[in-house]
């Protein structure tokens, strides 16, 4: 209908300015700004509508690229951001932007194992098993990083360790698929169930999730009339 048109073109703007300017961290922390950025671009991608604000991510992931290689890739103690480390990875590598592999190779002991700290990072694990699948032929440390992520987030499921039952959906789901091999309507249907539960306050923005719901509905409206019409 011309309401649900309208409503659907109000939210996109509300969801465009989201995009573009709003981050939970303020002040100088370049680091964090960045990272709640990456963050919000791959909730919105996961949602299934990101192909309304495609200059817009390309823009902004132009900009973390030409940061410099060293973002979020000093991994020499523990505690190191790897969840944001491997989302980055993953963000640009899909976007098409060259990426270093030097970050994931800190992960490394110096006798060639990863090292005990990250089995303590079950969100980090999760984040390098996403950026492990986006490994070109060859790149055995992402090779090898996806073996490891794959063997320890089975492991979580496995030994029922203290994770919310939302995160153990998250890791069964992309165990299953991950996000880059998925479907992409079906990549939305699981995140607007899981984003509508989760309790971080960026995730849940109201308008966002009124609007991933509200697209999801129209796209799959137009389907169905497609297949009316071819059926005709």
């Amino acid at each position: 209908t011309e309401q649900r048109h309208q409503k659907h073109e109000r939210l996109k703007e509300d969801v465009r300015k989201l995009v573009i300017h709003e981050t939970k961290s303020s002040g100088d922390d370049e680091e964090a700004i960045v990272a709640d950025k990456l963050q919000l671009i791959d909730v919105v991608q996961r949602l299934g509508v990101g192909y309304h604000f495609e200059a817009e991510i390309e823009e902004i992931l132009g900009k973390v690229h030409d940061m410099g290689e060293d973002l979020f890739t000093n991994f020499d103690g523990k505690g190191t951001d790897l969840y944001h480390a491997a989302l980055r990875f993953q963000l640009l590598r899909q976007q098409g932007f060259p990426v270093s592999l030097d970050g994931f190779r800190k992960l490394k002991n110096s006798e060639g194992r990863f090292k005990e700290w990250l089995l303590s990072d079950e969100q980090g694990l999760l984040s390098l098993y996403e950026a492990a699948h986006m490994a070109f032929h060859g790149e055995d440390i992402l090779d090898e990083a996806l073996s490891f992520a794959t063997k320890n987030l089975k492991s979580i499921l496995l030994t029922n360790k203290n994770t919310s039952n939302a995160f153990q959906r998250q890791i069964e789901f992309a165990l299953f698929v991950p996000a880059w091999k998925c479907v992409p309507r079906s990549l939305a249907r699981h995140s607007i169930d899981f984003y509508s539960d989760h309790q971080d306050a960026l995730l849940q923005n109201k308008k966002l999730l009124t609007f991933a719901k509200l697209d999801f509905n129209m796209v799959q409206s137009f389907h169905q009339q497609e297949l009316r019409e071819l059926s005709e």
